[in-house]
This record gives C-alpha cells, sequence and structure tokens, in this order.
C-alpha cells in the first residue's frame, strides 16, 4: 500500500496535524437550538432542587452560603413562631377574664387552622434536629404557658375596675365579678345605740377633722360599765394570744382604762383622743370574738364606727401617734375578720386601711433603727412592735389578694422587737414565741413574693429552691402539731390555734407557689 505523504506548505515545511476531534453530524443551527433546550431543562431542575429540600446539593464556594442563608432563615421563623405561641397564650388569657367570646385573632382562619396550629411544624422540626427552642423571658416554652398567668382583672360597665393577682383568696374570686353597691353593709343594719348623724360622720375618711364635739360627748356617754369593760379588756388579751397581736395587760388598765374611766375631760389632749379609739377597737376585737356574744354581734360594729368617729377627733394624717397606728392596725385586722359584707370589699377596705397606716409609719420613721435617735428600751421595743405588726399585716393582705406589699425591706433596718421567749421541752433551750416567730417567717414570705410572684417569673428550678427554704424554716418545737401524740397537761385553746396557724401560715405558701403548676395537671 503506498504511504501517504504528509501536506506540505509553500515553503516546503510539512504542516502540524490537527488533534482529531468528533466530526460534527447536524448543521450550526440545530446546535444551537438544542443548547437553548438543555440551559431552560437545568434551570428548572434547580428551581425544583432548592423547592424541595430548602438546600443545593451541588459543590462550591456559593453554594455553601446558600446552605447557611437557609439555615439562618429556618432559625428566625423559629423563633418567630415561638414569639407569636406565648402572645397567643397572654392573649387567650387576658381574653377569658373579660369575655367568654373568643379574641377575634385567635379564632379560625379561613383555612381552619389557628396562627398557633402553624406553629408546630418549627416545633417538630427543632426537635427533630436536636435544637432546642429559643427561650421567652429564660423561660422554656411550657414554662411560659404555664406561669403566664397575672391575675383577675374586673371591669365595670361604669368604669371601675379591680385587680386581683396569682396569690389572691378564692372567696375574694367567687365574689369578685359582683356588683359594687357603693355604700356601707351598716347601713342595711340597725344601730340602736347611734344617731344617724353619727354614723354618718364615722363613714367619712379618717383624715377629715371632725368638728362636733357634741358627738364625743354622745360617744363617750355609751361607754360600757366598768365591769363589762374589764370582761372585754381580758378577752381581747385572750384571743390576741393568737389572732391579733395583744397590748400589754398593764397598758390597758394603767394607761387607757384608768384615765378614760376616771376624768376623760381633765387633760384632753391628742394622745387621750387617740387612746379612746384604740379603746374601742378594743371592744370591737373582744366583742367579735366573745362567745357569749352573738355572731357578727351589732354591738361591735357599733364600737368600731365610735373607733373611727373618735380618731377623727384627731386625724391620724395631722397628729400622727404610735397609739393612732396601732388603732388602724386593729381597725383592719376588724374589717377581715368580721366578714360584715363579701370578703372582697371589706377585706378590700382593710388593705386600704393598713396601706394609710404604713404611710403613717414611714412618716415617723418606723422603719428605720430607734438606735440611730438614742431612745429608751421601752420607747424602742415599742416602735418595734408596732412598725413589724404593720409589716406583717400588709404583707398577708397584700398577698391574699396578689397585690404588691406597701413595705420594701431594702429600706428597713428597724429590729425586731425583744419578745419573751417561751421553754420547750429541754429547760435550758428557750424558743420564740408565737408572734415573733410570725414576724420572722413573714420576712421569708415577703422575700417569695418578690421572687415567684413578679413580673419576672422565675423557672421551676428558682421555684424548688424556694419550695425548700421554706420547708426548712424552722418552727419552734412549741409551735409544731402534735399527731398522735397525747400531752400532759393537754394543750390549751390558744396554743392549739397557734400550732395550726403557724402551720397553715407554710402550707398557704406552699400552695400559692405551685398553684401555677397544680392547675394545669
Amino acid at each position: 500500500m503506498p504511504a501517504v505523504k504528509e501536506k506540505e506548505t509553500q515553503d516546503g515545511e510539512p504542516k502540524p496535524r490537527k488533534r482529531p476531534g468528533r466530526v460534527p453530524v447536524s448543521c450550526a443551527e440545530c446546535r444551537r437550538y438544542r443548547a437553548r433546550l438543555a440551559s431552560r431543562e437545568d434551570a428548572r431542575h434547580y428551581v425544583l432542587m432548592v423547592r424541595s429540600h430548602s438546600q443545593l446539593i451541588t459543590g462550591g464556594k456559593g453554594t455553601r452560603q446558600a446552605v447557611a442563608d437557609v439555615e439562618d432563615l429556618k432559625r428566625k421563623i423559629a423563633e418567630l413562631q415561638e414569639r407569636n405561641k406565648a402572645l397567643e397564650t397572654a392573649l387567650r388569657s387576658v381574653q377569658a377574664h373579660v369575655t367568654d367570646d373568643p379574641h377575634p385573632l385567635l379564632q379560625n382562619g379561613a383555612d381552619g387552622s389557628t396562627s398557633s396550629a402553624s406553629a408546630s411544624p418549627a416545633d417538630s422540626s427543632s426537635s427533630s434536629n436536636g435544637s432546642s427552642a429559643p427561650e421567652i423571658s429564660s423561660l422554656t416554652s411550657e414554662e411560659a404557658d404555664i406561669l403566664d398567668a397575672f391575675g383577675t382583672l374586673t371591669l365595670g360597665l361604669r368604669g371601675e375596675s379591680r385587680f386581683f393577682g396569682q396569690t389572691s383568696r378564692s372567696e375574694y374570686l367567687i365574689h369578685a365579678p359582683e356588683k359594687q353597691r357603693g355604700k356601707l353593709c351598716y347601713s342595711d343594719v340597725k344601730l340602736p345605740r347611734l344617731s344617724k348623724l353619727l354614723v354618718e360622720e364615722a363613714s367619712k375618711e379618717l383624715d377629715v377633722r371632725l368638728e362636733n364635739f357634741e358627738l364625743a360627748q354622745e360617744m363617750l356617754a355609751l361607754l360600757p360599765p366598768l365591769s363589762q369593760a374589764t370582761q372585754m379588756c381580758e378577752t381581747f388579751l385572750e384571743f390576741g394570744k393568737f389572732a391579733w397581736y395583744p397590748l400589754s395587760r398593764e397598758f390597758i388598765f394603767d394607761d387607757i382604762i384608768a384615765i378614760v374611766y376616771n376624768n376623760p375631760h381633765k387633760n384632753c389632749n391628742i394622745t387621750l383622743l387617740h387612746s379612746i379609739s384604740l379603746l374601742w377597737m378594743i371592744y370591737a376585737l373582744a366583742t367579735l370574738y366573745d362567745p357569749n356574744s352573738p355572731p357578727y354581734s351589732v354591738d361591735g360594729q357599733e364600737y368600731y364606727f365610735m373607733a373611727r368617729a373618735s380618731l377623727r377627733l384627731a386625724p391620724p394624717a395631722h397628729d400622727t401617734t404610735l397609739i393612732a397606728i396601732q388603732t388602724m392596725i386593729y381597725m383592719a385586722q376588724y374589717l377581715e375578720l368580721s366578714d360584715c359584707e363579701p370578703a372582697h370589699t371589706a377585706s378590700h377596705k382593710a388593705w386600704m386601711v393598713i396601706g394609710q397606716a404604713v404611710k403613717l409609719g414611714h412618716s415617723i420613721g418606723l422603719h428605720v433603727s430607734s438606735s440611730r435617735w438614742r431612745l429608751d428600751e421601752e420607747a424602742t421595743n415599742q416602735r418595734n412592735r408596732v412598725f413589724w405588726q404593720l409589716f406583717y399585716q400588709d404583707t398577708w393582705l397584700s398577698y391574699g389578694f396578689g397585690r404588691p406589699p406597701s413595705i420594701n425591706l431594702d429600706f428597713v433596718d428597724c429590729e425586731m422587737p425583744k419578745e419573751p421567749e417561751i421553754g420547750s421541752g429541754d429547760q435550758d433551750k428557750r424558743e420564740a414565741g408565737f408572734h415573733l416567730w410570725t414576724w420572722q417567717y413573714t420576712r421569708v414570705l415577703h422575700s417569695v413574693m418578690s421572687t415567684a410572684f413578679g413580673m419576672k417569673q422565675p423557672g421551676y428550678a428558682k421555684l424548688m429552691e424556694l419550695d425548700r427554704r421554706i420547708r426548712d424554716f424552722p418552727v419552734p418545737a412549741s409551735l409544731r402539731v402534735k399527731c398522735g401524740v397525747t400531752e400532759e397537761p393537754p394543750s390549751t385553746m390558744a396554743l392549739s390555734m397557734q400550732r395550726a396557724i403557724a402551720t397553715q401560715l407554710k402550707e398557704a405558701t406552699l400552695m400559692n407557689l405551685h398553684r401555677p403548676y397544680f392547675s394545669q395537671r
């Protein structure tokens, strides 16, 4: 076979041989048409891939950036869904206290689903990839749902409203929707010994001075006989062992009874006027608890009214004394215990009176240590006792309504009063008495209220810390309930009540501490 000669250039040099390639079998126009089809198909596959998988499967630096953007978008969507769920829960809670109809924003949409339902895919996606849901105010979403209950707000048609917080007592909530009558219940009760003018004057606010001294003469004429007064003071001292803080026997008989019943006109001054008001309150509380008197005796209500009228002869807002503050403490306790009106109205007045008494106490520096003024021991103990009575009454009344207390312990350095200690089973051991122990425990309650029932709700782990603090707070052996133990001699009625109240104070705190979680079970 003859050899094939290579082509030569005009200069006689051989031409460079071209590399072999695919020989086109179609015309140029057909090739351009197929290229356009291929580019469209690749774009369609790319879009479908992004939509179905939310990520790119091809490599390259641009692809990695797209994947990161998609993950960031998914995280932001999850955060918004969690926030939307929390807002819906809060709106649902508020709407339930206003009306039974669902809020328009919580009703089903056209597709039959609510916005909260749309949050569920995010929840499942978060749990599937192992990432935790974002926190709302340092809480998990479950805890936010449970603890997102700020209380009850009642709204009236005339614009009136009333708030009951998380720890409000059930008897207040039962009567909360009732229409307020706007007048004292005593208007429906016959007070045979009091004139109409005296009742009207006693119904006015305590900061309005009473100028009618004829009414003062009318009240002095209604003083009970000395024998009856002595008996009521004894009843007051006996039940004061657990129901309220009693005054000393010497103060009642030597500094009040002796002066008022001998000649009240001889040394008429502000202290005497306040002492007369205090004496009326002693009679009111004694009548309320006297087992020989009928329940909710009219006599007790009359004594309460005369105490208010007597205090207005020298309004405590203008002339503040320890005796006036002590009188207002007893007024608040009478309103709380007498139950003459629906619980939410009488106790609401008690809460208002004790709040006013707290302001008066601040105005004379009861919250400040008396050692700063170099007062004698007797005056110091008297001021300390009145302050801690104020603190106890204000804290528990506020707790019962679920409202903030009026006393802030950050501004208090008043010492606990030196109360006589009681003996335990061991003769060498002395323990705090009942009233001193209740004041000490109320400090713990005040701290629990600030931590657990404020606007910033703690997590359940923090609540368990408070639970342990309450349970570990020591109760004196003499105040512990003796279950299945025969005591010799048997415990008195006062001691039994002290033990029951000491137990109730701690258990009531624990119940409200865990109540939001109990209500979910």
